[in-house]
């Protein structure tokens, strides 16, 4: 084993690609998986971010994973305007909370059961 020290780390001065980061977070990417594809460790990511942004990786993954989403409901919305039928009930059911049937209210009913046998 090498006795030499290692230098400090210092998060401005590392090797860092943000525009992968951002990229890969907006596909709801894992710590694990960001690491592996920017070939970092997952401390760097945490320590970038915590540096940079005062987040932990999972709310900065949140925040960046909100664009796409936004994209997405937008997508969807305008896809379901031009007339697409599927995307319409689609919206409705999840934008709207529209459902296929209505559900009636059901009185709850008590029934006891008496297991005792005569013979």
């Amino acid at each position: 084993m090498s006795e030499k020290k290692q230098k400090a780390y210092d998060p401005l001065t590392a090797p860092f690609s943000w525009d992968k980061l951002e990229g890969l977070l907006a596909c709801k990417s894992s710590l694990v998986m960001c690491a592996d594809i920017l070939e970092v460790h997952e401390n760097t990511i945490k320590n970038h971010i915590k540096k940079r942004y005062q987040k932990t990786f999972t709310e900065y993954a949140i925040q960046k994973l909100s664009r796409t989403k936004l994209k997405l409901v937008q997508t969807a919305i305008k896809q379901a305007s031009a007339g697409n039928t599927v995307m319409l009930i689609f919206c409705l059911k999840n934008l709207c909370s529209w459902a296929d049937k209505n559900h009636e209210d059901v009185e709850e009913i008590s029934v006891t059961v008496n297991n005792h046998m005569k013979k």
